[in-house]
């Protein structure tokens, strides 16, 4: 009898009822290109589902995440880091001109401002895609506070939450960069995009008042972006300090 290639079990049909691997036929061009694909083809299709479920019911969907029913759904890591792949590529052609907006802002209000805003903005732009990681383990921080005794959901459940949800805001932000090329102010809009989806999100989820809804969705994202910021900043500073020798105070 024909033994499973992977482990050496005997095969009684396609698969090995060891170790699960299909029955292994000498590799042609036609099945490596099937396999890649398939493997697009399947991801690309994946996110997308996954992404139409955030939108039209993130509470429901992440609530039977949680529950186990995983099978249709990309798994939350990979949710974020496939939009944060998009985004950070956005970002990077598109930051700039919103960046030289934002420094006109602040200039004339001190001699440091302009320097200090250059300076945090260049940094930001350089390790974008490293720091957007920190705003969903600090959403999760938050969401876990606010919503343990009510829902039970643990630290990684809330993580796995706020990766899905967080993905899903930089959604909103890239279309409003891209918008941005007709009006540079509308990415400022991505903040009350995202609290509307945060609402949004936190009513389908905990079944809520209205009103309940709304004040947890405003003081869950302030605080989870407020200490974003903060976080950002003071690791900046530090390390324009200790690396560079620079000092705004």
């Amino acid at each position: 009898m024909e033994k499973c290639s992977n482990c050496g079990s005997e095969l009684s049909g396609k698969y090995c009822s060891n170790c699960g691997q299909e029955k292994i036929k000498r590799l042609e061009v036609k099945s490596i290109l099937r396999d890649v694909i398939h493997g697009i083809w399947h991801w690309e299709n994946s996110v997308l589902q996954t992404l139409i479920k955030m939108l039209t019911n993130p509470g429901k969907t992440v609530k039977d995440y949680v529950a186990g029913k995983r099978k249709s759904m990309v798994k939350p890591f990979s949710y974020f880091i496939s939009i944060q792949t998009i985004f950070v590529i956005v970002f990077h052609n598109m930051s700039e001109n919103y960046f030289a907006f934002m420094n006109i802002k602040t200039t004339g209000t001190s001699d440091l401002a302009p320097q200090f805003a250059s300076e945090i903005q260049h940094l930001v732009s350089q390790y974008i895609n490293y720091l957007n990681y920190f705003m969903p383990v600090i959403f999760a921080f938050y969401f876990y506070l606010f919503f343990r005794k009510k829902s039970g959901v643990n630290y990684a459940e809330s993580l796995a939450i706020s990766l899905y949800w967080v993905g899903t805001t930089m959604i909103f932000s890239i279309v409003l960069m891209l918008i941005s090329v007709i009006d540079i102010r509308t990415w400022n809009a991505r903040f009350i995009v995202s609290l509307a989806f945060y609402i949004f999100a936190i009513l389908k989820f905990s079944d809520v008042s209205i009103v309940k809804g709304i004040l947890k969705g405003i003081t869950l994202s302030t605080l989870s972006y407020i200490t974003f910021v903060l976080f950002v900043t003071i690791l900046i500073v530090a390390y324009l300090y200790i690396a560079k020798g620079i000092s705004f105070f």
